[in-house]
């Protein structure tokens, strides 16, 4: 694929838009990650049943929500996460949320890498980190978890390196074996391991110290709030928004909802903790090594893809043509990057992890959400896209420090509440009131000082920055609402603005 059909700096126009199917497969085998059943089982751990089930699902249901209202946007517009982010956070703004979770998906690939490995080494191998300890049927170098994390790193980053197409082939092969193999997972698990330990699916305690409503939710949430919150970067390749909500979907709740709940059932039925939920001996483990080579494999390109969309919208707009290298250079590096993390055997523990994640991203998304669906929801394509050449959109940072500053007080003082709250209260609260007092925007529309323009556009979309990105399409046209549109129109928090009767 040539580098110039990824759009990591432009918009997408419509001629270019691969439909519904293709990004649904690649949003479903990103989803299917091996490591969201174990997490699913921890849930189950520490809340035990049905809690833990409905923590699993509020937490869905969040990322269904949370990731549509970014991905609708990011359709509509044909706007990657990077671009997004350089419209509500100005073009030197943008460079510290697009590189911070850039760089946390980067982490999230060479983790899920060295999971390959781990599991692999700890059925096969000598020792792993987390598996235990295997048969030894793998010899020397061959059975440490190091080795195999470089090997898995290079040979499933490589579908990244090819782009979108590429990797709805690996989402392919997902489907098709995951699905089946996870259905083959759930039976054995009501089956076979129910008769050996007598458990029932729907009523369980909770297996050691217990957790809050909050962590598991947090949990839940944390398995893809990173890519959830960078989701426009698949969504764009939709044709419409009724598109972008049904690819969604297909990764929030159906496919990331399987994997969780079939970690959630092993642990309520089992009333433990298990790498290979009890079927490591069952057919020599093959279906579980099957089952875990495809999710993660799926799930490390996705999260490369999405580093690499970030990295290199940062270097072409920030770094210039010195460092305007191309779509394969970059994700070669981000590949050899996370390839030495991997190897290196530095990320080991996943729970810590998820919590950071669900604490900090969802301050982003939240920007997000507020400057596309409130603060900028009435103003044009173009306007949108010239918004981001503004230096930095100070009510933007003024809203992520402070969804920053509540989830940490939500956290230290209230753990029974989700920080992920925050960062919605910072974003979709505090930025759009901040926006509004200090002249940014004024009823869902940038202002001029919010443009960072001498004067407002023009009937024909016109403006003192002719080098502004043309948007999908070509032409300058103002943003037809669709329903979602018109509800968040109706619901838009602006009631503190109200005067006199008449909406100011």
């Amino acid at each position: 694929m040539v580098e110039q059909e990824e759009y990591a700096e432009r918009p997408v126009p419509q001629h270019a838009r691969l439909g519904f199917m293709k990004p649904a497969l690649v949003w479903a085998g990103f989803t299917y990650v091996y490591i969201c059943i174990f997490i699913g089982s921890q849930i189950m751990g520490g809340l035990g049943a049905p809690v833990g089930y409905a923590a699993i699902i509020a937490g869905q249901i969040f990322l269904f929500a949370y990731a549509g209202l970014i991905g609708h946007k990011g359709s509509k517009l044909g706007l990657n996460f990077s671009m997004m982010c350089k419209a509500a956070f100005g073009r030197y703004g943008y460079v510290i949320p697009v590189l911070l979770i850039a760089g946390l998906v980067t982490g999230w690939y060479a983790f899920q890498a060295w999971l390959a490995a781990d599991l692999m080494v700890g059925l096969y191998g000598s020792q792993s980190f987390n598996a235990g300890t295997g048969s030894g049927i793998l010899p020397g170098i061959l059975g440490t978890t190091g080795f195999w994390a470089g090997v898995f790193a290079i040979v499933f980053g490589m579908f990244a390196v090819y782009g979108v197409k590429a990797m709805s082939y690996m989402g392919w092969f997902a489907v098709i074996t995951v699905t089946a193999l996870a259905g083959w997972m759930i039976y054995s698990i009501t089956t076979i391991v129910a008769a050996e330990t007598g458990g029932n699916v729907f009523s369980s305690a909770p297996i050691g110290e217990p957790w809050t409503f909050a962590l598991g939710f947090t949990a839940s949430v944390g398995t893809f709030v990173v890519s959830a919150t960078m989701t426009s970067d698949f969504t764009r390749w939709t044709k419409n928004v009724k598109q972008s909500w049904g690819v969604t979907a297909v990764a929030f709740p159906i496919c990331n909802l399987l994997m969780l709940m079939t970690g959630a059932i092993f642990t309520a039925v089992a009333g433990e903790l298990d790498f290979f939920f009890g079927l490591g001996t069952l057919a020599l483990g093959i279906p579980i090594m099957i089952i875990q080579w495809a999710s993660n494999g799926s799930t490390c390109d996705g999260c490369m893809y999405n580093a690499t969309q970030g990295f290199k919208n940062v270097l072409h707009y920030i770094g210039g043509k010195r460092l305007n290298f191309s779509w394969k250079k970059v994700a070669l590096i981000v590949m050899i990057a996370g390839t030495a993390v991997a190897a290196a055997n530095l990320l080991t523990s996943i729970v810590p992890w998820l919590l950071l994640l669900g604490t900090v991203v969802p301050i982003v998304g939240g920007i997000l959400i507020g400057h596309f669906w409130i603060v900028a929801r009435k103003s044009t394509h173009e306007e949108l896209l010239a918004a981001g050449d503004k230096k930095i959109n100070g009510p933007a940072i003024v809203g992520f420090l402070s969804g920053l500053a509540i989830a940490i007080a939500i956290q230290v003082s209230s753990p029974d509440l989700p920080p992920a709250v925050g960062g919605l209260i910072g974003g979709a609260g505090i930025y759009p009131l901040v926006a509004r007092m200090t002249g940014y925007s004024k009823a869902g529309k940038l202002t001029p000082k919010g443009l960072g323009t001498s004067t407002a556009f023009g009937a024909a979309g016109t403006t003192d920055r002719p080098h502004t990105p043309s948007p999908p399409g070509g032409a300058s046209r103002q943003v037809n609402p669709g329903r979602i549109d018109r509800l968040v129109e109706f619901l838009a928090p602006y009631m503190f603005f109200h005067r006199g009767g008449a909406w100011k």
